[in-house]
């Protein structure tokens, strides 16, 4: 990695002091939308951050030379070049492992933060300094208009409670859990913890690192919009993935999930759950597939163990104060 940086500006604080947060982008040809995300971290009210951009085309790209101009601007923001290898996995790695700060915020190109966000994910990090990671919901921006999605509430999920709502896709899964939403506990990234792919798991990166996440400690849920998460029409670094090839998948990803889980009395098995959610899933596939594929999908729920598993998984959708009692932002 060869960093950007320019001579530190008078006043700017000793750049050898490490911040709390540093905000960790990867970013791949998309010179506007790097911006938008980038003025979101400049414009908020918390000032004890550095900006850690990884570029996966390098100086002959697009974003390089706007990059290089923010960079000479302020001096908390540093431009590496990706060279871990191609893609949105090792991109995202290279961010992060630039990062000098004790927290990491990850912050995809297309998203962008809300004016309190660090703000806020700073108290938290006070408050639960030995938290594996942190997560909150966001406002999703859609073709139609943004979403807003505010509450208040913070609850701490312990390793164990983590996984077993990542397995079920319960309260993780309202809160709408992705990787911009994530501040992770810097202790964690250098024990090792990346964003990995593992058997045919390429749709769900996002996903498994979650789970690897948990496995190193409490995560704490903030269910408040602290980021604006791009859903609208734009090309996206995901490669498109069959229905077939996401049910693949999934059983993997849940597969490795059930591996980690110390108590599985009373859960349905990986098969079980990939079964009720291809349920779940009808409503977005119907037009999409072939009506055998559609009938067999809604086939499924006429076995008990798939109606079983889809009432744990509204259970834990409902359950808001697992591993301990939900406190307001403000009053931690």
């Amino acid at each position: 990695m060869n960093p950007l940086q320019l001579d530190w500006p008078e006043g700017i604080r000793d750049p050898y002091i490490r911040p709390t947060i540093s905000v960790a982008i990867p970013t791949f040809r998309r010179p506007d939308m790097i911006r938008r995300a980038i003025e979101s971290v400049l414009q908020q009210k918390y000032p004890d951050w550095e900006m850690v951009i990884s570029d996966d085309e390098g100086p002959k790209g697009l974003s390089w030379s706007i990059l290089s101009e923010y960079a000479r601007t302020d001096s908390r923001i540093r431009v590496v070049e990706n060279r871990r290898g191609r893609g949105q996995v090792e991109n995202t790695n290279s961010a992060m492992l630039a990062c000098r700060g004790h927290w990491i915020k990850v912050l995809h190109d297309d998203d962008w933060l809300v004016p309190e966000s660090l703000e806020t994910f700073a108290q938290m990090a006070r408050t639960y300094p030995t938290a594996a990671f942190m997560t909150s919901t966001s406002h999703l921006v859609q073709d139609d208009g943004i979403r807003y999605r505010k509450g208040g509430r913070v609850t701490l999920y312990s390793s164990q409670q983590c996984l077993t709502d990542l397995y079920l896709v319960g309260k993780t899964r309202v809160l709408g859990i992705v990787p911009s939403t994530l501040l992770i506990n810097s202790e964690v990234i250098h024990a090792g913890c990346l964003m990995r792919n593992y058997k045919s798991i390429r749709w769900g990166v996002d996903q498994l690192f979650f789970v690897d996440l948990a496995c190193h400690g409490n995560m704490v849920a903030i269910d408040n919009g602290l980021i604006f998460y791009d859903m609208t029409d734009h090309d996206n670094i995901t490669a498109s993935k069959s229905f077939s090839q996401i049910d693949e998948e999934t059983l993997d990803l849940k597969t490795v999930t059930w591996s980690l889980l110390e108590d599985k009395q009373g859960l349905p098995d990986p098969e079980t759950v990939v079964r009720a959610l291809r349920v779940a899933r009808l409503r977005g596939r119907f037009r999409h597939q072939s009506w055998e594929a559609t009938i067999r999908d809604a086939l499924q729920i006429l076995r008990p163990s798939v109606l079983k598993a889809a009432h744990k998984a509204i259970q834990a959708r409902a359950r808001t104060t697992a591993g301990g009692s939900p406190i307001r932002l403000g009053h931690a």
